[in-house]
């Protein structure tokens, strides 16, 4: 009968269809391609289609030429030539001024008696106010650790843990004059090797037998402060770094920083305020000119 479509065609129509899109997508997909352009060296460059009406189109930029490349070269080896100038010139910068300021900066640098930190380890020294005619309680020969400047709690001074705020208090040995009863029989090192910062220590004695632990050939038993991290050592009671690393550092930087002690009319130990350069009680962390 003429007018009807087969029930098997139906779909026909709808099918076609999908088929027309597919090669719409084809089209697109192939005209893109022909708007990408390879350039040299990798890059892809995507021209815009052009729009109805419209006239405007995408120029890739031209590539350098050999006068820019020069150009370019010769600016990074004027900034490599700046940056080298720069590095020669860091020996000369005052850091020591520097480092000074930072580390002092905000702290309370006054004249303050001198108290043993309250370490068990110190026996009737502990949490004692220093006292140069008591060779019974600070005997020559001995050491401990103290904080300066103190905050007025001996717990919390003990507790601080702040290297830069620790000394080491030695009492000299007999022969080297420990047995004064004066400021001059003591030396406060402070607890932070020039070296890398870590945190020395006196050594007062050192074995006689050689097959015994600790012995080093030709070392004096005495007038030892040495750093346990790398190995730097400075003689008593100068505080000149004598071996290790520290003692290859030029000076300043090859001696630790010390503080400046008094004692007063009974006896009692204090420390002066200290003036931080490197020609007086130095720069911590830094060092300072030893007085030859």
């Amino acid at each position: 009968m003429k007018g009807l479509v087969p029930v098997g065609n139906e779909g026909s129509e709808a099918d076609a269809s999908p088929t027309s899109a597919t090669s719409e997508g084809t089209e697109d997909e192939r005209k893109a391609r022909q708007a990408t352009q390879m350039r040299p060296g990798g890059q892809v460059v995507v021209f815009p289609s052009k729009t109805a009406g419209s006239s405007s189109s995408y120029v890739p930029p031209p590539p350098p030429t050999p006068q820019q490349i020069a150009a370019g070269r010769r600016r990074f080896v004027r900034f490599l030539v700046g940056v080298s100038a720069l590095l020669s010139l860091a020996p000369y910068v005052p850091w020591g001024t520097f480092l000074s300021e930072s580390v002092s900066a905000g702290k309370g640098y006054v004249k303050q008696q001198v108290t043993v930190d309250n370490l068990t380890e110190y026996g009737a020294a502990a949490g004692r106010k220093v006292n140069v005619n008591d060779l019974t309680t600070f005997p020559p020969n001995s050491h401990w650790v103290i904080t300066y400047p103190g905050s007025g709690d001996l717990t919390l001074d003990t507790q601080n843990r702040d290297t830069f705020v620790k000394y080491e208090l030695i009492r000299l040995p007999s022969e080297l004059g420990g047995d004064a009863k004066d400021a001059t029989a003591f030396v406060a090192f402070s607890k932070v090797c020039v070296h890398l910062w870590c945190s020395p220590n006196y050594k007062p004695d050192q074995p006689d037998n050689p097959n015994e632990n600790g012995y080093v050939p030709n070392k004096p038993k005495h007038e030892q402060y040495e750093c346990p991290c790398h190995g730097s050592i400075y003689n008593v009671p100068e505080g000149k770094a004598v071996d290790g690393p520290a003692s290859l550092q030029a000076p300043p930087t090859n001696a630790i920083p010390v503080l400046t002690l008094s004692a007063d009319s009974n006896g009692f130990l204090s420390i002066e305020k200290p003036v931080w350069d490197v020609n007086h009680n130095g720069v911590l962390g830094y060092g300072r000119y030893v007085q030859q």
